[in-house]
């Protein structure tokens, strides 16, 4: 009967371990669960502040803390610096406008940035002048002559130039060039085909297409506004007001190398 009773309370001591063994390892679960929870509530509502209240950034430490995609922001410098640099350029042109004449020439001009907006340009423009076929026409058809059409035989000034606007574009999907767009304005002396020179208000604008950081295409677009003293056909003189509007095509050259992008 002894040994029935001792068989009995070690079959009762080994269930009791067990059952305590059991209940042990299923608070250590609930205890790893709970932390678990907690952290993933911490984490999310960490995510949440960030994306609803955005840290300012001071230091360069401060970018590790800013969330991806939310606080980013990317500020580029121009591809083609300018600031202290000078810009040389050359170009071959066309007048648009004038219905009697046509002017083929070579313009070339130098410029210095002050800033990267901001330049002060010297122009020079060289013109080789021929009739149209309507204005010989009209002399040889009719008698009518030309001498009181006044004509654009050379340029020479000095302007502001303005550059408010660059970006990038895209060249057949296959390359990305950046551009400047610029705006200039000044005076200057216009030599006319009656050999004279006329004071002149110059304004213009012109695009540059960067190929390196010292090198650009551009075209560029002139317009020149003076008044000039032209013979009567009866005697003495009367002031015709011109308007000589160029368009041009050549490079640009910057000097010296860039220190910095």
């Amino acid at each position: 009967m002894f040994n029935h009773l001792r068989t009995a309370f070690i079959a009762l001591l080994i269930s009791s371990t067990a059952f305590a063994q059991e209940a042990a390892d299923s608070d250590v679960e609930e205890l790893y669960d709970k932390v678990d929870t907690q952290q993933e509530a911490t984490q999310k509502r960490a995510v949440e502040r960030t994306k609803a209240e955005p840290k300012e950034v001071q230091t360069l430490s401060d970018l590790a803390n800013l969330a991806p995609f939310s606080d980013v922001a990317v500020i580029q410098r121009r591809f083609l610096p300018k600031t202290g640099r000078f810009e040389f350029s050359t170009n071959a042109f066309t007048n648009l406008n004038n219905p009697f004449f046509n002017n083929l020439g070579l313009g070339l001009g130098i410029a210095y940035y002050l800033r990267e907006r901001y330049a002060i340009e010297g122009l020079v423009n060289i013109a080789s002048t021929g009739s149209r076929q309507v204005t010989d026409d009209l002399e040889s058809d009719r008698g009518i002559t030309t001498d009181n059409i006044v004509g654009s035989k050379g340029f020479a000034g000095l302007a502001l130039k303005w550059n408010p606007v660059y970006g990038k574009m895209t060249w057949l999907n296959k390359t990305i060039v950046p551009f400047d767009l610029n705006f200039s304005g000044g005076f200057g002396l216009t030599r006319t085909t009656l050999d004279e020179d006329e004071p002149t208000l110059h304004l213009g604008t012109s695009q540059v297409f960067a190929l390196s950081k010292g090198m650009a295409f551009r075209w560029n677009l002139i317009w020149n506004m003076f008044s000039a003293q032209v013979p009567k056909d009866g005697g003495g003189t009367e002031t015709l007001n011109q308007n000589d509007l160029f368009l041009g095509i050549g490079m640009s050259f910057y000097f010296p190398e860039a220190g910095y992008r």
